[in-house]
């Protein structure tokens, strides 16, 4: 409709039976039914109702029903005009009747009105006053924020906390729940009110509190896949973190600095009168006399305890053990630790950063072989016997057992098992030939390095943004945020709106609970969708708050208008994928900026990496946030352009915000182990101890206890052990250097096992002592970034970090140096001395005798790139090739990745170079030189020059094992400098033939030498033969020549050697043949003479 007229929403189309309530039905509340409202594909809202066809007597010309409905007066009485009717309707209004409503009881929604963040401008005006009103059921609570950009958040009141407080009788059945709507009114001059944005929260069963179990080891087990709305945890308003009382305290300093001085002083001398108290000899020796004299009395309740929590405990190690997390159940061999010992001594941050990603790789490998392994089981038997073993093939090996039999006893199914297994095999056969087998030595190659990158200290990578993970809750325990829609679309909570219509953001928290009205849920029909009267919900609200009262209140008490905190952000930005291409060759030119809501503050433009869609940044940015008005960090990545506007790529955002707020401590991640100093050290700016006497404090748990020898520690009824690890490391001292550089890392052997002592209990916290309170590990998290150009399409992924520390604490130490590690230039010098077996390819169509004109090329980067080859070793007879040949690549070698690094172009079009890495690979290769055709491959071998096989010292020696078994003995040349030898060469399987796949293709004598670029400067020698330190011209047989070029040898090597016989023979027969021509030519003139001779004598 145009005009004023009113607009279509939605529709939606059902059919009304016939008589419905005249059925024999029980529970006529089962018809009640939800009828969703679209527009289009869109739903746009719900009706709960009941249509009914009602038939009409024909002679009283009345609807027959069972019910007798009660028309309902429109009156101000009935409809207030809070309930905005604004015209009378034209047809009746009747009572529902009273068997038809649900039963339902009396729940209090208590509301936690925090701020408004994100506003934006209407109609080119901010948003200066502005009214948030929250319905739910004909309910509503409404608060106001005087001037939103000077002060974000709602005034603090400590007594309006119940005024907040919505009580509504809702059904039993919450799937007939009303929803719950929250709607920002913009106070404009001269009394004009403008929407800013609402939404309608569509799922407030998540919101309803509910008792909590102390759960066993099973239920943790099950508790791992429940889905998160059912594991939602309520919103607790005594949930406010020690550190943020602290920090708030701290910022009141400016005002008045002798209250900031004294509550500053008096939290340092809390948390150090806690730490003494629970170090305390005093403590130790107490619960030590406790243990003896309860150790008879309570050993066999202690023991059923014990095995009650034997499973638990054991998971737990098995998660958190280093070596267990490592090597599975294997315990570390004394070789593995000497190599963690000198790993340690000179590893850095990216060292760590690669034994993470190792140990991501190999859980990933993992799991992919035993998802392989699954399907294989599963496609192979299924399709046959769908009924009878999809159940067990799904089971496991187990059940997989015994189907097998009950299949081998049925008579067809035996034959067709055994022909379906046969190809099956055959197929696994067929896929595995696809697969080279060096490529497969190599893999495991790469695997068995993986194993030893993770024997060093890891974090946890995140493969999706902190928020997402099951145990942190979002951090929404104590603010959730909900966006606030403006204009036509959908604007429920349960749906992703475009991102352009929200105007602004909600900041509060709702809690649900049910409220025992005296055992009666009283309720007249009129009152189903009202709030109660003031008298009652003020009644109702101090029987249930009243012991509770001062800490709900706490976080309202506290004034961030007047009293920001500052936070000191730590932004550590390693790396990004970006999914798509910003310029016409197909790269990017991507750098960072920051923003703190829409204020950029780092335009990092002089940090661009060029030609990239995979830059390494490995940047770290420090700066300031004041809480509530910077709680949104935005970082961004821009595309440079050099002859237009710079694009954005796409960007990431952080609640600060809920961060600083939840109870996961989101403020810096905890580390597997405790160090002070080294590649792992400690950045909080509280040890371990004291976090974990603080969350006790919290949480009104005891202090927590060591023992004498501070390798566990009790907190609440539960024992903490140290990892055996740690003590291990700092008790197992057998050298003079280990003791230096152990001292050097540590203050002390105690305070060492005290500090992961502590550690162990903070990692277990949130399964043994708070399940709702699982503390934030140290971690990288791969955020998404998206671009409002493109909404929902995500443009790449980004690896970083946030630290974030108060003010009141600020951290000591510097910030931890990502700068990502340069590449070392080395110089690889190989002399190819000889070849023997190479096949003999070519045949002379004279002789036929088989040759092969023999010749080696050997690459690092690329073929088309750094290929070298020797002199040709022409028609050998034998397999054997001389050379004495010198091959040299230079290149930059990043040893903390083990990869190769250089420059190269992509396309003619591209402006610069793309940085590439590459495994360290040299590959050799043995050609048959041809002159009119292609050459031929005969034989190739590829080495990782961080895995070279040991050569062999005699040719017959020299088997293909060398390079296809990976167990076989080998030296990383990067180490040993040097190496000599004799190794094979695999021949490729050419097409339709049919051979063994490991068949030799030739060996090869070599000498592998590699030096640093500056020791190549210092000791240089020449390509090929050339000087400096020239080689000698190969000794090759007088046979080796080219037939083109060399026709006398050709005459004697080729044709001589082999036709000799044959040459004379057909001389010979050549002289005969003349001599009787000559007898043939002369004996008639001769005979003539003769005739004529006599004839004229007798004359």
């Amino acid at each position: 409709m145009g005009g004023d007229g009113p607009d279509f929403i939605g529709r939606f189309s059902t059919t009304a039976k016939l008589d419905l309530f005249n059925r024999d039905n029980s529970t006529l509340q089962s018809i009640l039914k939800w009828y969703e409202f679209k527009l289009g594909e869109k739903k746009i809202g719900e009706l709960l109702a009941i249509f009914e066809l009602v038939e009409i007597n024909p002679e009283t010309r009345e609807a027959e029903t069972t019910f007798k409905l009660k028309e309902i007066p429109i009156t101000t009485d009935n409809y207030p005009p809070t309930s905005y009717i604004t015209k009378l309707m034209k047809n009746k209004i009747y009572q529902i009747p009273l068997s038809l409503i649900p039963a339902v009881k009396t729940y209090q929604i208590e509301i936690l009105f925090w701020g408004l963040r994100e506003c934006r401008t209407l109609n080119l005006q901010s948003i200066q006053e502005a009214e948030v009103t929250i319905e739910c059921a004909g309910a509503r609570a409404t608060r106001t924020i005087k001037n939103v950009q000077k002060y974000p958040n709602f005034e603090s009141s400590p007594t309006e906390a119940d005024t907040y407080a919505l009580l509504l009788n809702l059904p039993n059945d919450d799937k007939f729940w009303p929803h719950l709507s929250i709607r920002c009114v913009q106070h404009r001059l001269f009394g004009m009110k403008e929407i800013a944005g609402n939404l309608v929260v569509t799922n407030l069963q998540k919101y309803l509190e509910k008792s909590i179990h102390r759960s066993t080891p099973n239920d943790q087990a099950a508790a791992d896949a429940v889905n998160e709305l059912s594991k939602r945890i309520p919103y607790n308003f005594t949930r406010v973190r020690r550190s943020i009382i602290d920090a708030y305290e701290a910022s009141l300093m400016p005002q008045n600095e002798s209250l900031g001085k004294t509550k500053l002083v008096k939290f340092e001398s809390n948390a150090g009168r806690d730490r003494d108290d629970g170090d305390s000899q005093a403590s130790i020796i107490h619960v030590d006399s406790l243990g003896q004299g309860k150790k008879e009395s309570d050993e066999s309740g202690r023991k059923s305890d014990k095995e009650e929590e034997d499973g638990l405990r054991e998971s737990d190690l098995t998660s958190e053990s280093p070596s267990n997390r490592k090597h599975g159940n294997e315990s570390l061999t004394t070789l593995e630790k000497i190599k963690i010992n000198d790993m340690e001594k000179t590893a850095g941050w990216w060292h760590k950063y690669y034994a993470s990603k190792a140990k991501l790789k190999l859980m990933r490998r993992c799991a992919i072989d035993m998802d392989e392994s699954l399907k294989d089981r599963y496609d192979a038997y299924a399709g046959f016997f769908e009924d009878k073993s999809t159940l067990g093939l799904r089971k496991g090996l187990k059940l997989w057992n015994r189907a097998k039999k009950i299949f081998l006893h049925v008579g067809k199914a035996q034959k067709i098992l055994r022909n379906l297994a046969a190809e099956r095999m055959e197929w696994l056969e067929d896929s595995e030939k696809s697969k080279s087998v060096v490529d497969e030595s190599l893999e495991l190659i790469e695997t068995n390095r993986l194993k030893e990158l993770t024997l060093l200290q890891t974090f946890d990578i995140i493969e999706t943004e902190l928020e997402n993970v099951y145990d942190y809750e979002g951090f929404n325990d104590c603010l959730d945020t909900f966006p606030l829609y403006r204009g036509k679309g959908s604007s429920r909570s349960d749906e992703v709106g475009d991102e352009k219509r929200i105007y602004a953001k909600f900041k509060g928290k709702f809690r649900i609970q049910e409220i025992s009205r005296n055992g009666t849920n009283c309720m007249s029909p009129m009152s189903i969708n009202r709030t109660l009267s003031n008298l009652q919900m003020k009644a109702l609200s101090r029987s249930k708050n009243s012991s509770n009262m001062p800490t709900n209140q706490l976080m309202l008490q506290l004034d961030f208008n007047k009293n920001p905190i500052t936070l000191k952000c730590r932004l550590y930005i390693i790396k990004a994928l970006l999914y798509r291409s910003w310029d016409p060759s197909g790269k990017a030119d991507p750098f960072i900026k920051i923003k703190l809501n829409n204020d950029t503050i780092i335009d990092d433009v002089d940090g661009k990496l060029p030609n990239t869609l995979e830059p390494v940044f490995g940047k770290s940015y420090e700066f300031d946030v004041q809480l509530p008005f910077q709680s949104l960090i935005r970082i961004q990545l821009w595309d440079w352009d050099m002859t237009s506007f710079n694009d954005m790529t796409g960007e990431t955002k952080i609640d600060i915000e809920n961060r600083w707020f939840s109870c996961h401590r989101a403020t810096c991640g905890l580390p597997k182990r405790y160090d002070s100093a080294g590649y792992n050290t400690w950045r909080d700016t509280k040890k371990p101890t004291i976090i974990l006497t603080e969350l006790c404090r919290t949480t009104h748990i005891n202090v927590p206890v060591y023992m004498a020898d501070f390798r566990s520690v009790t907190v609440g009824d539960k024992i903490f052990e140290c990892d055996p690890e740690c003590v291990e490391f700092v008790m197992d001292i057998k050298s003079s250097v280990d003791i230096l550089y152990r001292k050097a890392y540590h203050e002390s052997t105690e305070e060492y096992i005290r500090q992961n002592t502590a550690l162990a209990a903070l990692h277990a916290w949130g399964r043994k002592i708070n399940q709702k309170c699982a503390l934030v590990a140290e971690h990288i998290e791969c955020r998404s970034l998206f671009n409002p150009e493109f909404p929902g399409i995500e443009q790449g992924k980004l690896e970083m970090w946030l630290d974030f520390f108060p003010m009141s604490r600020p951290p000591s130490n510097a910030m931890i140096d990502i700068t990502p590690p340069k590449p070392t230039s080395y110089q690889l010098r190989i002399i190819i001395w000889n070849t023997t077996d190479v096949e003999l390819n070519d045949g002379n169509f004279l002789t036929g005798e088989k040759t092969s004109d023999i010749y080696v090329t050997a690459w690092i980067l690329g073929e088309r790139v750094d290929a070298q080859q020797t002199d040709i070793h022409y028609r050998s007879l034998t397999g054997d090739g001389n050379f004495n040949w010198r091959f040299l690549f230079d290149f930059d070698y990043l040893d903390i990745e083990e990869k190769i690094v250089f420059q190269a172009k992509d396309s003619v079009f591209q402006v610069g170079n793309t940085t590439k890495k590459i495994p360290p690979k040299i590959i050799i290769r043995v050609y048959d030189a041809d002159l009119f055709s292609a050459d031929d491959f005969l034989g190739e071998c590829v080495l990782n020059l961080t895995h070279v096989p040991l050569g062999t010292k005699v040719p017959n020696k020299c088997k293909a094992d060398i390079l296809l078994n990976p167990k076989h003995r080998a030296i990383n040349l990067f180490a040993n400098k040097r190496i000599a030898g004799w190794w094979p060469m695999i021949a490729p399987l050419k097409e339709g033939e049919i051979r063994d796949k490991t068949l030799l293709g030739g060996k090869f004598e070599a000498e592998f030498s590699l030096v640093t670029a500056e020791e190549a400067e210092k000791n240089p020698v020449g390509k090929a033969r050339e000087p400096p330190q020239p080689l000698e011209k190969p000794n090759r047989p007088t046979t080796s020549f080219l037939w083109f070029t060399s026709p006398w040898k050709t005459l004697r090597y080729v044709v001589w050697r082999n036709f000799k016989w044959a040459i004379i023979l057909a001389v010979l027969i050549f002289i005969g043949v003349i001599f009787l021509l000559l007898v043939i030519w002369t004996i008639p003139v001769e005979v003539v003479r003769q005739i004529a001779t006599k004839i004229f004598k007798n004359k």
